[in-house]
């Protein structure tokens, strides 16, 4: 067995190599595998009951994420100072007993961070291990390869690097036998199929949304928007064999074989109301563990936000959640245009539906929430500040345990084409948001705030200026909630139009800019709007957000002064552009994780 698995290791690396341009070798199959399994019956999973298959199908998703070689995706197609990771919280998020989340998932005891040893030493044992696991369920020919397993498709964006990584699994899957088929899409579609389920692997990433690991745990609940990997959905929804309990904290919850909605729905929304911080942690463990053991998600690497920013350009904003801020940046000391490219067409600019960063930059800078980020003492956006609202007020706890606030917006906020701006324009847009009509994806982000009984949102505009909002209980992170894009204000009669936000002529605003041209697939020009509250404090006139994919027109743009701010590079560049631009490259603190989901309606058992 030693010997095979030395073997197909090797015919990874050759592969892997092959895949991104380099030499070639011969396959696994044209060797001796003198060591090699003989084929045999393995695990009768007829005979399983749901539960056994269930077990089974999680074992099988976690074996094939321990074929992946982190630390090569890093080295050589990411790039970027990145950690490999092996826990979905990423790093950047504090634990209760001290240091970080991701450091104490998983057991402690092993002495690695995560739920297997992620280093570059422990790559061989993680494949051997993975290998003796698929060979439980799979026979195998004489050549050590898996006999029957189902051909997978992998789904990804365009671009260069993604495309890298795809060919990266597809050659270690090729090594035991997996025929992995990869398909990209443009951004905006890639999005929609891969919400729809339409796949059996799907590349994913996610920035968390405020510090705090609930907000990236409560992503795989059942009714969440964001749940791409179907956890709940379809015909998972029905699979009753997941077991929970939540005695050890005090609660007298006790769940066995229950529907994923029944436990891991149930335990998110205990540790939404929990306030007892250190059994709020615990909980949030046990919850990633439940997680883990579906294999639903294959963590590759904890982000780093790296970009290329040129030396023309001043004060760029960067938040640790993924967003980037013009509002004070200059270019050769000049504040009148300044043209960047964060991504392609966006699949939506809707506060409400949109769920990607990139669409979300847009809307930080087009909308204003009751609160914002802005700059803290190290010129990070780490810190939150009234934006709407004339100050962030503290909570008046009342006897049942909820906690009201009372806000009080700033006089004369006007829409950016000049009609008045109120509170009950905050009371419409966070119901139209939280209700299960309009399907948004951050739906669940109103679970915070109490419920009247007829289901709308206990938040009530008194008067125009005056917002009370009541929440289940306090929230630690509930400022950082106000600043988040959901839960900026739009307009009954402007979204009355289903189409507002799709043109810049109907995208009407109440932040900072306003979205003056959109030339889709191609440009999208903001404009400093004049009547936002605080206008005389932004500095940037425009903002030139050109729309694109494709790694090498990015590069030359950027290399040509035509675009003078970019997230993005051709993997096979990437060394040289350090080597030339060594103070024009930059990789920044980043709270997010770059993974890969697994379709849990998707069989994989024989």
């Amino acid at each position: 067995m030693k010997k095979l698995i030395a073997l197909l290791l090797a015919t990874v690396m050759v592969l892997s190599l092959a895949a991104c341009g380099g030499s070639s070798a011969p396959a696994a199959s044209d060797a001796p595998a003198e060591d090699a399994p003989a084929a045999s019956g393995k695990v009768d999973t007829s005979a399983m009951s749901e539960k056994e298959k269930a077990i089974a199908e999680g074992e099988i998703r976690n074996a094939l994420a321990m074929l992946i070689d982190r630390n090569y995706i890093i080295e050589n197609i990411a790039q970027g100072g990145q950690t490999p990771a092996s826990s979905f919280v990423p790093m950047g998020m504090t634990d209760f007993v001290g240091g970080q989340f991701y450091e104490n998932a998983g057991d402690p005891d092993d002495g690695y961070a995560g739920y297997w040893d992620t280093s570059a030493e422990a790559y061989e044992d993680n494949f051997e291990k993975a290998y003796e696991i698929l060979t439980k369920y799979y026979d195998v020919d004489e050549n050590g390869m898996l006999v029957g397993f189902p051909t997978l498709t992998y789904l990804y964006n365009t671009m260069e690097s993604h495309k890298a990584v795809g060919e990266h699994l597809q050659a270690v899957f090729a090594s035991i036998g997996i025929n992995l088929q990869l398909e990209n899409q443009e951004w905006n579609t890639f999005q929609n199929t891969r919400k729809a389920g339409d796949f059996s692997i799907a590349r994913h990433g996610w920035y968390a949304d405020y510090n705090d690991p609930v907000g990236m745990l409560d992503l795989w609940m059942s009714n969440s928007g964001n749940n791409d990997a179907q956890l709940g959905k379809g015909e998972h929804a029905n699979l009753a064999v997941y077991d929970m309990d939540l005695t050890p904290w005090g609660y007298d919850i006790v769940v066995e074989n229950g529907t994923w909605a029944e436990t891991f729905d149930v335990l998110i929304n205990v540790i939404k109301s929990c306030t007892d911080e250190e059994a709020r942690f615990e909980m949030m463990h046990y919850a990633e563990d439940m997680l883990a053991a579906t294999g639903a998600l294959v963590n590759l690497y904890y982000y780093t936000d790296f970009y290329l920013q040129d030396k023309s350009v001043e004060n760029v904003g960067v938040n640790p959640f993924g967003y980037k801020y013009f509002m004070h940046s200059t270019v050769n000391g000049a504040s009148d245009s300044i043209s960047v490219c964060l991504s392609s067409e966006p699949d939506t600019i809707d506060p409400a539906l949109n769920s990607s960063v990139d669409g979300a930059i847009t809307c930080q800078h087009a909308f204003a929430g009751l609160a914002k980020w802005t700059a803290a003492e190290d010129g990070s956006y780490t810190k939150i500040v009234t934006d709407c609202a004339e100050e962030l007020v503290a909570p008046v706890v009342n006897e049942d345990g909820t906690a009201t606030y009372t806000y009080t917006l700033k006089e004369g906020l006007v829409w950016s084409d000049g009609e008045p701006l109120t509170a009950a324009d905050f009371a419409f847009a966070w119901n139209r948001a939280a209700s299960p009509e309009l399907g948004a994806s951050y739906g669940y982000m109103f679970d915070y705030i109490k419920r009247n009984e007829d289901g709308t949102l206990a938040v009530e505009a008194v008067d125009d200026r005056t917002l009370v909002v009541t929440l289940n209980n306090l929230t630690p992170f509930w400022n950082e909630l106000l600043a988040f894009t959901t839960y900026m204000p739009v307009r009954e009669d402007v979204v009355a139009n289903e189409g507002w936000a799709t043109e810049a002529g109907t995208y009407i605003t109440n932040g900072a800019y306003k979205l003056t041209e959109w030339e889709h697939d191609s440009v999208m020009v903001l404009t400093k709007n004049e009547l936002y509250h605080d206008a005389a404090n932004i500095g940037m006139q425009e903002i030139k957000c050109y729309l694109s994919d494709d790694d090498n027109n990015i590069l030359t743009n950027w290399k040509n002064d035509t675009w003078l701010f970019v997230e993005s590079c051709p993997t096979n560049e990437m060394p040289a552009v350090k080597a030339e631009y060594p103070d024009e490259f930059f990789i920044a603190p980043s709270t997010g994780t770059y993974f890969l989901l697994f379709n849990m309606n998707e069989p994989l058992l024989p």
